[in-house]
């Protein structure tokens, strides 16, 4: 996950261990960003708060248990996830399976908004730059 593509609120896996860390035996903790700087990413752990120390920061692959926490609600009607945050800006998200990614677009407009959208912190951002809102969770945990 690159710095440069992070922002505080952002979800992504933090990997650690404990003494004697090993990649072999690193546990997978959700986190959210708290601050970037030039020298590093600072994250709260959000779940199993554990005792051990984070090397490693990835991110998280967009999926529909992600698209539903995040409050987009499915229309089989438009095959697509949709959110409609300001009124009618209507964004819907539709899975293709070619690029392993998410497309987002715009029905009314019939315009594609953004296509190739892979992990949840670039949801995040796009939604955030799309609406001046944080995309955060919803629904579940």
């Amino acid at each position: 996950m690159k710095q440069q593509e992070t922002m505080i609120g952002n979800y992504a896996h933090a990997f650690g261990g404990g003494d004697g860390f090993s990649w072999r035996n690193a546990k997978r903790y959700l986190a959210q960003v708290t601050s970037v700087a030039k020298w590093g990413i600072s994250y709260d752990i959000l779940d199993n708060k554990p005792e051990t120390y984070h090397t490693h920061f990835e991110p998280i692959q967009l999926d529909e248990e992600w698209l539903v926490k995040f409050g987009w609600i499915w229309n089989k009607d438009t095959n697509s996830f949709e959110k409609y945050p300001n009124g009618d800006a209507r964004m819907h998200l539709q899975y293709r399976y070619v690029s392993n990614s998410y497309t987002m677009f715009n029905y009314v407009l019939k315009a594609m908004i953004c296509e190739r959208i892979f992990y949840v912190h670039q949801l995040q951002n796009l939604y955030f730059s799309l609406t001046g809102e944080k995309l955060t969770i919803t629904h579940g945990s």
